[in-house]
């Protein structure tokens, strides 16, 4: 039985076969790219991709982030563009995130989510993992994330749900007018059918 102090990971891992639907970066040599981030704040940002009509950049740390406790393993975000909240500085966008390791050895892509639903705004643009798999574990060609001299591959689904359309409002009111409707019926002993069904009528602003 959990406490009140237990924290709940929300985090899920599974494999895939699907490849990403979102955006997906092929690398040609991991360890180049290593190099690369080392001048660049130890970060790869890819170019912007639309999803959800909205645009988004894919960021890898081959080494981690190591400001957000990711030293040591593979962190990986998505960034939204933040032309979207020039024109409307309060709006928020909601997105669901799942991040993808291609591996060579299972044929298939390792996913790792944040369930949590997240909330992109002007004050907060950028969400993501900081510990998708360990470095050790990905740079180990054994393991086959790294594979065919150094390629590897990384990838990302951004998930915008669609604008409410559709809603009522359900309101109870003790004081209805008219609130008893009368069905009468001839002959009842007569009837034959196995079930009758009256005329629409209103109570309540609704119609029953």
């Amino acid at each position: 039985m959990s406490t009140g102090s237990e924290v709940v990971s929300t985090v899920v891992k599974k494999w895939r076969e699907h490849p990403p639907s979102s955006y997906c970066l092929k690398v040609d040599n991991f360890k180049q790219l290593e190099k690369f981030t080392t001048s660049s704040d130890d970060k790869y940002e890819s170019r912007l991709f639309s999803s959800g009509g909205y645009n988004w950049k894919l960021i890898v740390y081959p080494k981690g982030n190591k400001r957000d406790n990711g030293k040591g393993f593979i962190s990986m975000y998505v960034e939204i563009d933040s032309k979207s909240f020039i024109s409307e500085p309060q709006c928020e966008v909601f997105a669901e995130l799942i991040f993808f390791v291609y591996n060579k050895k299972e044929n298939k892509y390792f996913t790792i989510q944040d369930v949590e639903v997240k909330r992109f705004n002007a004050l907060k643009t950028m969400w993501g993992l900081r510990q998708v798999l360990s470095f050790d574990s990905f740079n180990n060609p054994e393991n086959g994330y790294v594979f065919e001299e150094d390629q590897c591959e990384f990838g990302v689904d951004v998930v915008v749900p669609s604008p409410l359309t559709s809603w009522e409002i359900l309101s109870f009111n003790k004081k209805l007018q008219k609130p008893k409707f009368s069905w009468t019926v001839k002959k009842f002993s007569q009837l034959k059918e196995h079930e009758y069904t009256s005329n629409k009528f209103s109570v309540g602003e609704r119609n029953w």
